[in-house]
């Protein structure tokens, strides 16, 4: 029978190897371009001035090490500082980037809550590389936002009432915990688990009523616009209900305004609203001033068009992009609803033609609406008016102005009308709709959701970002700054590999 060599690696045994960490850095590989852009394109010596340890203190770690461990780990997947810790130690890549260096957990987390503003100037250094490589075309670009929840509790949110109430709950419980206690103190504990698991219930019960307390003295109610009040939250006030395809979660929304040429993300901000269409004009704000910034260049003569969903459908944000000399393209909530079964297009309110002689409308096919009343609706007055049920079902026009004769049967009803105000040809919102009506602007909207939502899928779904780690809208913002720019030079890599002619 032949005879074989063995060794102890067959049995487990481990070896020790000499490595090259700068070999491990493949050309071609989005680690070497993060590796070579950070230390030789992208300034990052904003860090520097964090630092106060010239003449005393421990040596830090270098600032250039820690970013480029973030986006690594980021794009890995790895959102947590304790993950980023363990990569740094096992990942011979992540070794490569660092400089074998393992930063801790603590020093990765207060390098990411404490730089908020220095990420901000990171991003516009990465944009402003995006635009050197002709990836940003600057004419046509999509604003929407991304719903995650945040390391907060949804259980400790409420109204002032509702806190109070919580509180009172709580401590009611605490007191039949405490008598329970004193009543198995006095006969003897059955079992050491029971008793610890009332002490270990006791104990938070406590602490859930200390920070109550605390809250509750120093708290201010947040108003809403459309409500009184705005449910604040205990653990991070910052922070908003915010209701998402998941149902309700506690979190923030992360805003991002993406480049259609090749969805680069040109300016991103994390918001703790449950409406994030209020914020388009600051929005607006900081995409024109990150562009300055970063020289994005728009065509000559061709004026630039921002896209969004219904929820930014305002008259304040369209005046906002009026004021602002950027063409918007807005559909209302309605807009899927305006095409009619034939296709025909259903009739708007600007087709009704209001007289003020006899405060009523009159319908397109000559039809009079009557005033009813008014009603308090998302903290708006709206004045109603309705036609009668006999003239809506012999009217040859209704297929495009009620959905169905079957609906006009059933409720015994005619056309109903609710306007928060009269709806003249000046009207933004009624220009707006007009102008969606045309298969032109159709064609033109088609494209939002190939410019924005790639970039919420590939932060979301291939990097992994499903919930923000962080508290305060300070440091969530930084966060989703962090991921941006992953996201923005995961983008470069197939222009930077021709650039360099490794591809």
């Amino acid at each position: 029978m032949a005879r074989y060599k063995h060794t102890d690696v067959e049995d487990g045994q481990g070896v020790f190897l000499s490595v090259n960490l700068k070999e491990q850095l493949i050309p071609g590989t989005f680690e070497y371009m993060l590796n070579d852009l950070i230390d030789n394109k992208i300034d990052i010596s904003t860090f520097d001035g964090s630092y106060k340890n010239d003449k005393t203190g421990a040596k830090a770690i270098r600032p250039g090490a820690l970013i480029k461990l973030i986006i690594y780990g980021y794009s890995k997947g790895k959102k947590s500082s304790r993950g980023l810790w363990e990569l740094a130690q096992d990942n011979i890549i992540a070794k490569a980037l660092t400089g074998a260096l393992e930063p801790h957990w603590t020093t990765i987390a207060d390098f990411i809550s404490k730089n908020s503003e220095r990420f901000q100037e990171v991003f516009i250094k990465v944009l402003a590389y995006c635009v050197e490589l002709g990836m940003v075309g600057g004419e046509v670009f999509a604003v929407d936002g991304l719903r995650l929840p945040s390391n907060a509790s949804k259980e400790m949110s409420g109204s002032e009432k509702e806190l109070k109430e919580r509180l009172e709950v709580y401590r009611r419980m605490a007191e039949k915990h405490v008598a329970k206690h004193r009543e198995q103190d006095e006969g003897g504990w059955p079992d050491k688990e029971v008793e610890a698991h009332y002490k270990e219930r006791q104990e938070r019960l406590s602490r859930q009523i200390e920070k109550i307390s605390n809250f509750l003295e120093g708290m201010e109610k947040k108003e809403g616009k459309h409500v009184e009040e705005v449910k604040s939250n205990v653990t991070d006030n910052e922070s908003a209900m915010i209701h998402s395809s998941k149902g309700f979660i506690q979190g923030y929304i992360g805003i991002a305004v993406s480049d259609k040429e090749n969805q680069i993300i040109v300016s991103a901000e994390a918001v703790g609203s449950a409406n994030e269409g209020e914020h388009l004009p600051e929005i607006l704000d900081k995409t024109i001033k990150n562009m300055a910034e970063a020289a994005v260049k728009s065509p000559e003569g061709k004026r630039q068009t921002f896209m969004a969903d219904a929820n930014y459908f305002s008259e304040e944000n369209l005046m906002a992009c009026e004021d602002r000399g950027v063409e918007a393209i807005i559909p209302d909530g309605q807009y899927r609803k305006r095409l009619g079964g034939n296709y025909e297009m259903m009739y708007e309110i600007c087709d009704f033609k209001y007289h003020e002689e006899g405060n009523c409308y009159q319908c397109p096919y000559g039809k009079r609406l009557e005033y009813k009343g008014k009603s308090m609706l998302r903290g708006l007055e709206w004045k109603t008016y309705q036609a009668s049920a006999k003239d809506c079902q012999t009217c040859p026009l209704n297929s495009r102005c009620i959905k169905s004769r079957k609906e006009i049967s059933s409720l015994g009803r005619g056309k109903k009308l609710m306007v928060s105000k009269p709806s003249g040809e000046g009207n933004l919102c009624a220009y707006m709709r007009k102008k969606l009506n045309t298969e032109e602007y159709q064609n033109k909207y088609a494209y939002r959701i190939q410019i924005i939502e790639p970039v919420f899928s590939n932060i979301s779904y291939c990097k992994g970002l499903d919930r923000f780690t962080l508290r305060g809208k300070k440091k969530v913002n930084g966060q989703w700054k962090l991921y941006c720019i992953v996201h923005n030079l995961s983008k470069c890599l197939i222009k930077y590999n021709k650039e360099k002619e490794y591809a």
